[in-house]
Parts: C-alpha cells; sequence; structure tokens
C-alpha cells in the first residue's frame, strides 16, 4: 500500500474498464476510506454505475490498479475479493430490484446479515430497532413487503440492509434520485452523520446540490473520464468544465449545505 493511504483504504490508481469492447470508464484515480466521503457526479451514462459494479467486483477491470488494505485486485482471483467484499456494502439505486419482494423489510435486513455470515436479528433485537429508529423506520414498517412501503421507506430499507452488516465502507448508488427534495436531504443527512462516526462512503449521483456540507472530494465524470475534481463548494462557486457547469446549472436554485434544511417526515 502507499505510504499515503491509510489503513482499509480502497485505492483506484488509472483504472480503466471495457465493456463489450468498448471502454467505458479511464483513467480513475480514486481514494476511498473510513471516515472519508467522496462523490462521484456525472450526467446519465457517463459510467458512474459501471465504476460502483467495478469497485465491488460485479464488473472487471481491464487495466490500472485497484488496491484493497495494499493487494491488488485487478487480474486476482475471485478468493482475493473476499476481505474487501466483508468490508465493502453496495446500495443500489432502485430498491424495488435490490429488494426480494417475498420478504418483509426485517427478513431482508437479515437475508443481508446471514449472506455475510452473521446472525439473524429478531423483531425484538435492541439492534435492530436502534438502526430502524436512525434511518426513519417505524417499528411496523420493518415486517411489511417492499411493495406496501413508500419509495424512501424502500430506500431506507435498502440503506438498513447495507448498514446491518457493519461495513466500513459504502457505495451508494444514485440512491435518492427517485425521491423528492426532503426525503433525498434527509437521507443525506443519515449518511453524513454515519461518516462522522467512522464510515467511509462513496456517493454516485447527479446532483451537486447534495454534497456540500460532508463530502471532502467530489469527482466530476463525463464520457468515463474525471474531467474536475474538488470541494464541493469550489466546484459549485467556479466550475472549470463544461459538465460540471451543466450539473450546476440544470439545479433549480442555488444549493444549499443539505444539513441547514428541514427534514423530511417520516
Amino acid at each position: 500500500m502507499s505510504p499515503l493511504a491509510p489503513d482499509g483504504a480502497l485505492v483506484a490508481s488509472d483504472l480503466s474498464v471495457s465493456v463489450d469492447g468498448r471502454e467505458i470508464v479511464r483513467g480513475l484515480n480514486l481514494l476511498l476510506h473510513p471516515g472519508r466521503a467522496v462523490a462521484i457526479i456525472g450526467l446519465s451514462g457517463a459510467g458512474k454505475s459501471t465504476i460502483a459494479r467495478t469497485l465491488v467486483g460485479l464488473s472487471r477491470a481491464q487495466g490500472g490498479s485497484l488496491r484493497y488494505q495494499g493487494r491488488e485486485l485487478v487480474g486476482a482471483p475471485r478468493s482475493a475479493w473476499r476481505g474487501l467484499r466483508e468490508r465493502l456494502q453496495l446500495c443500489w439505486q432502485d430498491p424495488l430490484r435490490a429488494l426480494d419482494p417475498r420478504l418483509s423489510a426485517r427478513a431482508s435486513i437479515n437475508e443481508a446479515r446471514l449472506l455475510n455470515k452473521k446472525p439473524a436479528w429478531p423483531a425484538s433485537s435492541d439492534q435492530l430497532l436502534a438502526l430502524a429508529e436512525e434511518l426513519g423506520l417505524g417499528r411496523a414498517s420493518l415486517e411489511r413487503r417492499p411493495t406496501a412501503l413508500s419509495g424512501g421507506q424502500r430506500q431506507r430499507v435498502a440503506l438498513a440492509r447495507a448498514l446491518a452488516c457493519d461495513p466500513a465502507l459504502l457505495i451508494a448508488d444514485e440512491i435518492t434520485s427517485a425521491l423528492d427534495r426532503p426525503l433525498a436531504v434527509d437521507i443525506i443527512r443519515r449518511l453524513a452523520a454515519r461518516v462522522q462516526r467512522g464510515l467511509g462512503v462513496l456517493l454516485i449521483t447527479h446532483d451537486l446540490s447534495l454534497l456540500c456540507g460532508w463530502i471532502d472530494e467530489a469527482l466530476v465524470l463525463d464520457e468515463g473520464r474525471i474531467v474536475e475534481r474538488g470541494a464541493p463548494e469550489q466546484l459549485l462557486g467556479d466550475p472549470k468544465h463544461g459538465t460540471t457547469r451543466r450539473l450546476r446549472d440544470a439545479l433549480p436554485r442555488l444549493p444549499t449545505d443539505p444539513s441547514d434544511e428541514e427534514p423530511a417526515s417520516r
């Protein structure tokens, strides 16, 4: 591991990914570690979800380096990914596709724990109820199936499913894209609180306005290449690249620190 990379770091260096012979991501450099929040922002089709899939090993990188705790993963056998997969969780964009429609929210959360070789939580578990309360989920909603939950509740269940495995790192792929502004801000606030307690978060989004006040570094992706990077406040105040300006100008109003906004109702 590079001497500059802290313990538990996931480090991408000049990473490239091709799909069906076409290069989708090229020259990606990224550092994620516990307690750090990074965002990848870009327009639809820029390659953001391909990056998420590659970082968890669902897509294969063709070039560059991806190291976790000093161990190279590009070209490595599946067994080499075990250490990362035990400490990294991916929260998908569409919770209806990520959640089994036959399972209650509690059963879905426990399914994730069992897959990670952790014991299931009974309905009265203090850990389960504390996590539900932290994410704004009522006890009754834990016994409902996904189709009986609102969109905001489903997204909270998907996030609870990821956090129930006690990850050191979390990739959140467009988890607010289908939510209205108050719900999106509420979920972002809860993620930011987790970062303060030591979780490493990679947020993938197209919404620059959700980054201020908690994201350490934002990377602007355009056609698979990082074209600008820096603090969100810097990118919003003085964007250098056309893609960054397009993302900023697409906002309906001047963005604010999400922590200043009123929380959404549950």
